[in-house]
């Protein structure tokens, strides 16, 4: 018996009109959907779904071209993030902060697992390479700024100003005299 595939088997692709045994057909393709018997009215039907499937596909590929091509245009995407004088950012410019800026500037929905950058963790400037369908890809580029506030940067602390013996010594004798007078306090009841 001739039949149509509606799946890719182990006879062929989908599609594909092979020749099966009968109880085969009857007892395992037919009523799992796999396939349909070989008539001129399924060749129509089958044919009919693969040229809508066919635009359909055309149509996906030229709104992921079009996505792509505002990508290119786009000029240059900046985020900002702490970070030190030095450019070392306090924590990582993820995937999902980088997609978002780009569907922000550009207008398309970019998910953030097609972005293939690794992690940004300085200030600069970088080229982000976005892989789209249908082997398609895109790259934009991507400016870093770090944010330097000089009450949390842990460097700003470092380069405090020193202090002088006299007010050490005046601190330790505070603390001692405080340490004394605890020692002299009668204990609490």
């Amino acid at each position: 018996m001739e039949v149509i595939l509606l799946k890719d088997t182990e006879y062929g692709d989908k599609g594909a009109v092979v020749k099966v045994a009968d109880g085969y057909a009857r007892n395992f393709l037919f009523p799992r959907g796999v396939a349909l018997p070989r008539t001129d009215s399924n060749l129509r039907h089958v044919e009919h779904i693969s040229v809508q499937r066919q635009k359909k596909i055309e149509k996906e590929k030229a709104e992921v071209q079009a996505v792509a091509d505002k990508i290119a245009q786009a000029a240059e995407i900046t985020l900002s993030a702490k970070g030190s004088e030095g450019g070392q950012l306090f924590g990582a410019i993820t995937h999902q902060q980088i997609a978002d800026a780009i569907n922000a500037a550009v207008g398309a929905d970019i998910d953030r697992r097609r972005i293939q950058l690794k992690s940004v963790k300085e200030a600069g400037s970088y080229v982000v390479p976005i892989k789209l369908t249908f082997g398609l890809s895109a790259t934009v580029r991507l400016k870093v700024v770090a944010e330097f506030d000089k009450k949390t940067d842990p460097a700003a602390k470092k380069l405090r100003k020193p202090r002088k013996k006299e007010e050490i010594a005046a601190e330790i004798e505070a603390q001692e005299k405080a340490a004394e007078a605890a020692k002299e306090a009668p204990p609490k009841a």
